[in-house]
């Protein structure tokens, strides 16, 4: 992060309207520039001391210590986030291999279906699907008129 880019969200930081990727650039940058550090300190000696007569607040003796404690309350709250974020993906990581183990293991436990080799079968397959339904009565019917005496 630059000066100017570093400056530019340095109000965003007082009223902790910063996301934590920005937190974490801004603070390692505020430590490391001297320059920035100070200007952060005047804007938030400034704005803080605006807002506290806004809401009639009593002044504060010591504002370079305030910001030290949100500097430092910043940092915890990073640590915070980022193991929390490490967490929730541990753990989803656990479940994900928990279930391919669960699923795997299943799969090799369950005893196998009976494969049932049919030997023998009553089962005649037509060649075709009207075939049974005309010619069975007219077959009948001829069998029945040669017991009657034959076709006259």
């Amino acid at each position: 992060m630059t000066c100017t880019e570093a400056q530019s969200i340095i109000t965003a930081f007082i009223n902790d309207e910063l996301n934590i990727s920005e937190l974490e650039e801004f603070i390692l940058h505020m430590e490391s520039c001297p320059e920035c550090r100070e200007e952060l300190e005047v804007y938030y000696a400034l704005l803080t001391a605006m807002k506290q007569l806004d809401e009639d607040k009593n002044l504060s003796d010591d504002y370079s210590q305030e910001l030290k404690e949100k500097i430092e309350h910043t940092q915890e709250r990073i640590i915070h986030l980022r193991y929390n974020y490490y967490r929730k993906k541990g753990v989803l990581f656990l479940i994900i291999l928990f279930m391919a183990v669960f699923f795997s293991l299943y799969h090799y436990l369950m005893p196998e279906e009976e494969v049932n080799n049919v030997t023998e079968s009553r089962f005649r397959l037509r060649t075709s699907f009207m075939e049974d339904r005309f010619d069975k009565p007219a077959k009948e019917l001829n069998d029945y008129l040669e017991k009657q005496g034959g076709l006259d």
